[in-house]
């Protein structure tokens, strides 16, 4: 009876260092595909060149042959500008500004040609800043405005870095309440853009958190089951 009881003993053994290596490798080779995934994404999104309520204007204003390159009144007016629901800005000395609809070329052309009566030779600058939301496993997650040409590490840093538990190779795109971005990691170690991608504004950033069954957990765990299993076999073997 020892004997028969020693077989089943290695049988059970050999069967769970099989199962054992058959878990780890999945498990392996799971966490590397996730780690480098391949991109779904393409670009869908419009020009993002054109304002809308709800974004903003980053706007610097020079004043060529000035002292400096820079007047005061210039320095003033360089900020960065919410759109109001209704498709305006409000800007020092020149007050209610629309811009809804403009691209930027066109809202720079109309604020140098407006600047001129105020400074000689305006030079105007202006980025548009779309919105997004950053949901999950970030630091300080939440709304912000960026230029749309940021990338994934741009807006991270904005929002606190990731969290100790965040999956970087999971975080993906939603819009409307379904993800239509998946690898977005992967898309941004290759240099893409926000833009670059299609993402648009009012898009959000979603990073989930790290599945807490690691390789350690679940060796812990197939060895536990081997022990329960040969104290089994042990027992059984006394009752004889």
């Amino acid at each position: 009876m020892f004997r028969f009881v020693n077989r089943h003993e290695n049988h059970l053994i050999q069967h769970v260092t099989l199962s054992t290596f058959l878990l780890v490798f999945l498990f392996v080779s799971d966490v590397h595909s996730q780690a480098l995934p391949s991109p779904s994404w393409s670009k869908t999104a419009g020009s993002l060149t054109i304002f809308q309520p709800g974004d903003a204007v980053r706007i610097q204003v020079w004043e060529l042959y000035s002292e400096g390159g820079n007047s005061t009144l210039g320095r003033n007016m360089s900020q960065d500008y919410p759109i109001s629901p209704g498709g305006y800005i409000i800007m020092p000395i020149l007050g209610e500004v629309k811009v809804k609809g403009l691209t930027v070329y066109e809202l720079m052309q109309d604020l140098q040609e407006k600047l001129r009566e105020y400074m000689r030779n305006p030079l105007v600058y202006v980025q548009p800043l779309i919105r997004l939301t950053l949901q999950g496993a970030f630091n300080r997650p939440g709304a912000l405005r960026v230029p749309p040409s940021s990338s994934l590490w741009d807006v991270i840093a904005i929002a606190g870095g990731p969290r100790g538990d965040c999956d970087l190779s999971k975080i993906s795109i939603e819009r409307g309440g379904r993800v239509i971005i998946k690898g977005l990691l992967n898309s941004f170690e290759q240099g893409y853009s926000l833009e670059d991608i299609g993402v648009e504004s009012g898009d959000q950033i979603v990073a989930p958190t790290r599945s807490r069954l690691n390789l350690y957990t679940l060796i812990g765990i197939i060895n536990l089951l081997t022990s329960v299993a040969l104290l089994y076999l042990r027992l059984q073997y006394k009752t004889y």
